[in-house]
């Protein structure tokens, strides 16, 4: 199978490649129930570059291959006219679309054309692989016709359906699909793949260019393609301020404007993009800190019901699909990749309105410590902490390390030791500090060692 690996996807392309395999035997796995494969991820993340490895692969293994595209706005039975043409014409009496329209098993007419094609190409090539591209998944619509497509076929058709959306699949429909799912949610490149694919665009960059686009892009491969496009002919030099903001300039409108904000109506873009950036400065956020955050630094977004703060994250997050839940922090945080997008538009942008926003986070987690317990007081000492820590000037920062953790001395053992632990493992901190991220880990390892000492002289 000669196909051109995507870089960084090898464990999805694993589970693909196994399933593709198994379908092109489906004589072998008789009475087998195939799967829902559902790739999810922010805009750019590499959704569709991924389809199209699967893509390749099934034709690869002679598999037949059916790709639509859902058009944004556009009701999904559209995407059969995309579909029809690489389907065998089913005879009149085997058509449900031949002159019998729509019925209890084919609700729309786009389905009453498809899944008598879709039987008939099954029938002939043994097994078949339906890649559907921009689904929205939390689209209750979208999600029924793909249900009746799913209980028309039956479960054991061998038809493998890969799905890409920006939104992870609600556990609610996983529990209606007549198929297994397979959910695959990709992330960040890591640092090896990232320099990888960009060389792939931009071979020949300079070393502190090529350094540059790296940390601005931190694995996010749609912003690493646009530094490539924008830095390959050497027109623009990030060295030069001008030419730096016109490289920020399109990042912003590529990635943030036509990507992360492309699917909203273009009259709601910018008062989204200006509470997205706000929301990107948090290391996690609730509905507490957000009311707060907007009636300090973004009064047009007050709420007139203190409950709606409850629910404008979810609106937030239907829209732009970069927001979620992250449980192990308890709170909303802005998906990984545009989060420091955004983060590195602030420090190059307004880096004292940025330390000002941090130090404005420190005193409000320094309140909430005061009142909690248990894990949430853990999580609160460490964000407030490294609030601080960024809070102040770069060239300052190795200066106030003794100051800034002696007041985790007066924490009992545990919970110091816990806090370290905890900052310690923050990876986001660390890329933040970047080349001082090694004084930052020195501190801690010297104030654990204390704390450790000073508990043993108790003894």
């Amino acid at each position: 199978m000669n196909t051109e690996p995507v870089i960084n996807r090898e464990d999805e392309q694993r589970q693909l490649s196994t399933i593709l395999q198994a379908l092109r035997q489906p004589h072998r796995n008789q009475g087998q129930s195939w799967p829902i494969v559902h790739l999810s991820g922010v805009a750019g993340i590499g959704k569709t570059t991924l389809l199209r490895q699967v893509q390749q692969q099934a034709r690869a293994l002679r598999l037949p291959v059916l790709w639509g595209a859902v058009q944004p706005g556009a009701p999904i039975d559209a995407v059969v006219s995309q579909l029809l043409p690489a389907l065998p014409s089913p005879p009149p009496s085997l058509s449900s679309g031949a002159g019998h329209g729509p019925g209890p098993d084919h609700p729309t007419p786009g389905l009453a054309q498809l899944i008598p094609g879709l039987r008939l190409l099954v029938q002939q090539q043994g097994a078949a692989v339906l890649l559907l591209d921009d689904v929205e998944s939390d689209d209750a619509s979208q999600l029924r016709w793909l249900v009746a497509l799913l209980d028309a076929l039956g479960k054991q058709t061998p038809l493998l359906l890969v799905l890409a959306a920006a939104a992870p699949l609600p556990w609610s429909w996983q529990s209606v699909l007549s198929r297994p799912v397979l959910l695959l949610e990709l992330g960040p490149l890591d640092r090896v793949s990232s320099a990888l694919l960009l060389d792939r665009h931009a071979p020949t960059l300079a070393p502190e260019v090529r350094a540059l686009a790296l940390n601005w892009a931190d694995g996010y491969p749609l912003a690493l393609v646009v530094l490539a496009e924008a830095l390959r002919d050497g027109r623009l030099d990030p060295r030069q301020p001008a030419d730096r903001a016109r490289l920020r300039e399109q990042l912003t409108e590529r990635v943030l404007r036509q990507g992360v904000l492309g699917t909203l109506p273009p009259a709601e873009r910018p008062a989204v993009e200006q509470l997205l950036r706000l929301l990107a400065v948090p290391r996690r956020f609730t509905a507490m800190l957000l009311q707060d955050l907007i009636e300090q630094f973004a009064p047009e977004w007050r709420q007139s019901d203190p409950f709606a703060y409850f629910f404008l994250p979810q609106r937030l997050a239907a829209g732009t699909h970069a927001l979620h839940w992250q449980f192990e922090r308890a709170g909303y945080v802005v998906s990984a990749p545009v989060r420091h997008l955004l983060q590195i538009l602030w420090q190059e942008e307004a880096p004292s309105q940025w330390r000002q926003l941090q130090r404005w986070l420190a005193a409000f987690q320094e309140r909430l410590t005061e009142r909690a317990s248990g894990p949430e007081r853990i999580r609160s000492l460490a964000d407030q902490l490294a609030y601080r820590l960024l809070s102040e000037e770069p060239t300052r920062r190795g200066e106030q390390l003794p100051s800034l953790l002696a007041s985790l001395r007066q924490e009992p053992q545990a919970v110091s030791l816990q806090v370290v632990a905890a900052l310690q493992q923050d990876q986001e901190l660390q890329l933040a500090l970047g080349e001082q991220a090694s004084d930052w880990q020195a501190a801690l390892q010297t104030l654990e060692r204390a704390i450790l000492t000073q508990e043993q002289g108790k003894e």
